[in-house]
């Protein structure tokens, strides 16, 4: 089952990441736009994915770390 579910976070992440693509490809292919202001939006970009991913499977291995029943504090 686990396989599985990895298979449908790289989906929903490939799908994310082409639609991103998609929508921003007029900024990337136009030549009026000085080639640093893109390549430094593409480096922006790809850092923002990036760390992203990371919080999100930080997030991901902590949940599993705890235990299925969480004992609430008295007030």
């Amino acid at each position: 089952m686990k396989a599985i579910e990895y298979l449908a976070f790289a989906l929903i992440g490939a799908g994310i990441l082409g639609l991103i693509g998609y929508f921003c490809w007029d900024f990337f292919t136009d030549s009026a736009i000085h080639l640093g202001l893109r390549v430094l939006a593409g480096i922006a970009a790809v850092g923002f994915v990036l760390l992203l991913g990371y919080v999100g499977w930080e997030r991901y291995r902590s949940a599993k770390k705890e235990p299925k029943e969480i004992k609430e504090a008295d007030k």
